[in-house]
């Protein structure tokens, strides 16, 4: 007799399945209010997750690139296809090109898609990364001492994964406020510039080195500069032009 079924489950996927329905059903309560026709929003998110899963695998193959030349076979693409992480910014990426493709020919729908979709992004991002802290990938540096926190738990290491899930959940209740407040505002431009500033600072942090280091920063801190320096650049050309408009008389 077997009485009870005794079932394993790998607590990232367990995490990330967990902030992938909030943030769905999250999704799912704001169709009726921004008017998106029910197979628009499901179109748009099969192509966002398939964007997404792209994107973040592809990022994580270019960090690799030193490893594939000098292990090049199709097993071991397939391999490193199959059995790698996860890589955030790819997967973000993957998910705003998969959009801008799909409303190309429709700006208001793109503006609509974004206004919904962009709080949803770091609170999917939140559990994620409780996923990250579970497995006990993405961790921090070395503490000089262990450091007890609960009875029984001790870390030993920085909780990076733990810091950027708050910062996420923090995040996505300022998107979902801003977003009460003005319906022009650009919850995507907010989203980028203010996750990247906390990436690069983040980054800092951590001790695992698998996700590319470069001139010594991460692929992580070189995207996060690059997100940064584009909104900077993309602020003062807009300056410039609203300056440049004469006055009428």
């Amino acid at each position: 007799m077997y009485p009870y079924i005794h079932i394993t489950l790998p607590s990232y996927t367990v995490m990330a399945f967990l902030g992938g329905f909030v943030s769905l059903l999250f999704l799912y309560l704001g169709i009726d209010k921004y008017k998106l026709d029910f197979s628009v929003f499901l179109k748009l998110f099969l192509a966002s997750a398939l964007g997404g899963f792209a994107g973040s695998k592809l990022l994580f193959a270019v960090t690799q690139i030193p490893w594939i030349l000098g292990h090049f076979s199709f097993k071991n693409l397939i391999f490193l296809i199959l059995q790698s992480g996860f890589v955030f910014y790819g997967g973000l990426f993957g998910v705003i090109f998969a959009v801008l493709i799909c409303t190309k020919k429709n700006p208001k729908l793109r503006k609509k898609v974004f206004t919904l979709a962009v709080p949803a992004m770091p609170l999917f991002h939140a559990f994620g990364r409780i996923g990250c802290f579970l497995s006990g990938c993405c961790y921090g540096k070395e503490l000089s001492k262990p450091y007890p926190v609960l009875n029984g738990i001790v870390f030993s290491r920085i909780p990076v994964s733990l810091m950027e899930s708050a910062f996420e959940f923090i995040l996505f209740g300022t998107l979902v406020w801003v977003r009460k407040r003005s319906a022009e505002a650009d919850l995507l431009r907010i989203y980028l510039t203010a996750y990247a500033i906390f990436r690069f600072a983040n980054e800092f942090l951590r001790g695992d080195e698998i996700r590319g280091i470069f001139f010594g920063l991460s692929t992580a801190q070189w995207i996060s500069m690059a997100i940064i320096t584009a909104y900077a650049v993309w602020a003062v050309l807009k300056r410039r032009k609203r300056n440049d408009i004469p006055d009428s008389d």
